[in-house]
């Protein structure tokens, strides 16, 4: 089938690459215009954008798929199918409706779980065991089209959204070159969302960047996790009296038991290990502000820090407030 790629951010890159070393004839690639990034604030393509140059794949770039210019062009391709993968756009039954095929969507949940913008990032907050990928059709109910194929996948104890964006992207290109298939020989089977297991999985925002060590120590790695590496859990080391030491974003982070129950929440306790309401943490990685990131080992041996310690996580307006 003739294919147009409409995607922007890196969860695409995995199936793009599979569709074109296997042969599928991708016949464009469309993407968000390039945007200003990192401290020289210099117009970036999208990473989609920078493989399909890479290997001289035509790509349009708009901040409206939907325009009518837009629209005519698409339509001259002819196309049969659009795959659609973290796009950034919402795309109108106009474009849909050129392909005979319509569209097909990469999603990172097992949906009707975590419909919207956040689904990696909400399983892990949630304290998700398992997720996964779907393929969907587009409709114009942001994540509401039929389920076309899934693969559920566990959630390592330690894993943060970060780690598992990656592995789900992996995951999600075989999953879509098999609907691809079952879509040309009209042997796809499509099954409707329940409409009751619905959940919402809205982006994030610098605001959540905190983490409460009053909670148990399940809630408070959930947090961590989910929150890695943006926007971060950020929080001030502390001496045992009071004195800031350094501000860090922690980054990874997993359970443990502990034989020190005593500890405060958000104490060091023996062996480096953080209290928390119930039971502790073991941080695994973590991020001084303007240094790079290292072991909760490193930062002890740098800064002298022994049991007594403690982190103390504020919300992003409270940083630095006494």
């Amino acid at each position: 089938m003739k294919t147009l790629f409409l995607g922007s951010g890196a969860f695409g890159l995995p199936t793009l690459k599979a569709l074109i070393q296997t042969g599928h004839e991708v016949a464009m690639v469309v993407t968000q215009p390039d945007k200003p990034a990192g401290r020289g604030r210099h117009c970036t393509p999208t990473p989609i954008a920078a493989y399909a140059a890479e290997i001289g794949l035509p790509v349009l770039k708009t901040a409206n798929v939907n325009n009518p210019q837009i629209l005519a062009g698409l339509r001259a391709i002819v196309p049969d199918i659009f795959v659609v993968i973290a796009f950034g756009q919402k795309i109108a039954d106009a474009v849909l409706g050129m392909a005979p095929h319509g569209g097909v969507n990469l999603h990172a949940s097992l949906l009707p779980a975590f419909r919207g913008a956040a689904p990696i990032q909400r399983a892990i907050l949630s304290g998700e065991h398992t997720t996964g990928v779907s393929v969907i059709r587009v409709t114009n109910i942001m994540d509401g089209g039929e389920v076309l194929g899934q693969i559920p996948t566990p959630i390592g104890e330690s894993e943060t959204a970060g780690e598992l964006h990656d592995r789900l992207a992996e995951l999600g290109a075989p999953l879509m070159q098999q609907v691809l298939r079952e879509i040309e020989t009209q042997g796809v089977r499509a099954a409707i969302q329940d409409a009751t297991r619905i959940s919402p999985a809205p982006k994030l925002s610098k605001d959540m960047a905190h983490v409460d060590f009053a909670q148990c120590a399940r809630q408070v790695s959930c947090r961590i996790r989910g929150l890695s590496p943006w926007p971060g859990c950020l929080a001030d080391l502390l001496t045992p009296d009071g004195e800031v030491r350094a501000k860090v974003s922690i980054l990874k982070c997993r359970e443990v038991s502990t034989g020190d129950p005593s500890g405060k929440p958000g104490e060091v306790l023996t062996g480096l290990s953080i209290a928390c309401g119930t039971g502790a943490i073991e941080i695994l990685s973590l991020q001084p502000v303007g240094k790079r990131p290292m072991d909760m080992r490193s930062l002890a041996n740098g800064y002298g820090i022994k049991a007594g310690w403690r982190l103390k996580s504020h919300p992003p307006a409270a940083q630095g407030a006494p």
